[in-house]
């Protein structure tokens, strides 16, 4: 829950603004005073709602008292003149809108407000982010995991050397980075960051830094890069980063120089950059959502985190992990799983792979007094499992084909609805967008692929 402060003068707009977001969650506080509501600032709050028309006090002296307050709440101000909007933003305002306020728009930007700030605190202090009962240990011993391993290994001996991890979403690719961290730079700072957290202005301060002078604050602030300094910066879904910061950070990862904005000269870091995207790598650098020169160069090492459904032999040893983890955290008498409830976490798809797993073993946990966990306490159902055997035929097949064909399927069956043809193949919504897109497929009408799928697959 977190704690929301509206201040206007107008008792309909506080009732509707105050309405909304306890309905969301939040614990609302009003306020019709400018000078009253600076009390309420110091009590701690995270996030506020303010109008200009508060009578008693200007919107932009209310900005500026907020500066001086650790940890400044991000202020949505609702501004009546368009010319007012600039000048808040420049004051420190997070965002503006003009009424007639819509109270889903308030709710939108709240939740993104408070999304923004928790990622731009945890970034600042240098920790990745938390996954329920996600430790950053590498757990399993399928050839694919003993790979990882080994490639981390060899990484021991380069400090600098830029990597690049690709994966399903949780699929566990911060736990690989901070492992990669954890064996080449241990005495460093990890550094975490996600480009979609945070919008282009907001990034670009944080990842390099400000120049005194160049801020309203008008007080230099220590980028990222710095911050990661003889350590890890990790950026997690670098495809989701602005073409143009895309630029800035090719050239720091060629030869580890960078300018703070408002700067003139150059500054150094060693720190390693490690990178992670879920998406296809080939889609992403063809649809210009990842340069490809910054692509080659983050890839100088690529690590791909195989989906947990590939590696299920794998899933004792983490159900066996997570149960030690919850039982310590928690402070239950959990002991292990029986097992039928094992066999349904081996057979089980997992969409959600490693992150789902850990979230359902968490559930478990808390809310069965048990030191065995039975197969009804999961809440999984045995109609989601997948326990399908393919038998190659004697003569062999078509791959492409055959891949083309059951995508085609699945989209037929969600009716061209891209992310439950997803769901029901295992894979991501990114992943069915790069098939369709390989194999020339509409999600209106998927059949149009038959005949340029067939030749292209001819061709290929």
């Amino acid at each position: 829950m977190h704690r929301i402060i509206v201040i206007d003068s107008e008792d309909n707009v506080r009732k509707m603004l105050m309405d909304r977001l306890t309905a969301d969650g939040h614990d609302v506080t009003e306020c019709s005073s400018g000078r009253a509501s600076i009390d309420l600032f110091r009590r701690g709050v995270d996030a506020v709602l303010l109008s200009q028309a508060v009578p008693d006090m200007p919107a932009l002296q209310l900005l500026e008292e907020l500066k001086t307050i650790d940890a400044a709440p991000p202020v949505i101000v609702i501004s009546a003149p368009a010319e007012e909007a600039p000048r808040a933003l420049r004051a420190g305002a997070y965002y503006t809108i003009r009424p007639p306020v819509s109270a889903e728009e308030v709710s939108l930007l709240v939740r993104r407000a408070l999304e923004a700030t928790s990622a731009l605190r945890r970034a600042r202090g240098s920790q990745p982010p938390t996954e329920p009962g996600l430790a950053p240990q590498l757990v399993g011993e399928t050839p694919a995991m003993r790979a990882i391993k080994q490639t981390i290994e060899r990484l021991s001996s380069s400090s600098g050397t830029s990597v690049l991890v690709t994966g399903e979403s949780g699929s566990g690719k911060d736990t690989v980075a901070r492992a990669i961290h954890v064996a080449t730079n241990p005495a460093g700072p990890f550094v975490y960051l996600s480009p979609s957290a945070l919008p282009e202005s907001l990034l670009e301060a944080e990842l390099f830094g400000v120049e005194a002078g160049a801020s309203p604050q008008n007080e230099a602030r220590p980028g990222l890069l710095e911050r990661a300094e003889g350590g890890t910066l990790f950026l997690d879904e670098i495809a989701d980063m602005p073409p143009s910061l895309q630029t800035k950070l090719l050239r720091f990862v060629e030869d580890k120089t960078f300018r703070r904005i408002g700067a003139v000269t150059e500054r150094v870091s060693e720190a390693r950059v490690i990178a992670a995207t879920h998406r296809e790598l080939e889609l992403s650098a063809n649809r210009g959502a990842l340069r490809s020169e910054l692509l080659y160069r983050l890839a100088v090492v690529t690590i791909d985190v195989p989906p947990l459904r590939e590696r299920r032999p794998d899933i004792p040893l983490l159900v066996r992990h997570f149960v030690g983890l919850l039982a310590r955290r928690l402070g239950k008498p959990l002991r292990s799983v029986s097992d039928p409830a094992m066999k349904l976490l081996v057979e089980h798809c997992w969409p959600g792979n490693v992150r789902e797993l850990a979230n359902v073993l968490e559930r478990a946990a808390l809310l069965n007094e048990v030191s065995v966990l039975d197969a009804d306490h999961l809440a999984l159902s045995p109609a989601k499992a997948s326990n399908v055997e393919y038998r190659l035929p004697p003569q062999g097949i078509d791959f492409r084909e055959l891949e083309r064909e059951v995508v085609m399927q699945a989209l037929r069956m969600s009716r061209g609805n891209q992310t439950r043809a997803a769901l029901l193949l295992g894979m991501t919504r990114d992943q069915i967008r790069y098939r369709m897109a390989k194999f020339g497929m509409s999600s209106r009408d998927p059949e149009r692929a038959g005949t340029a799928g067939a030749g292209a697959a001819g061709a290929a």
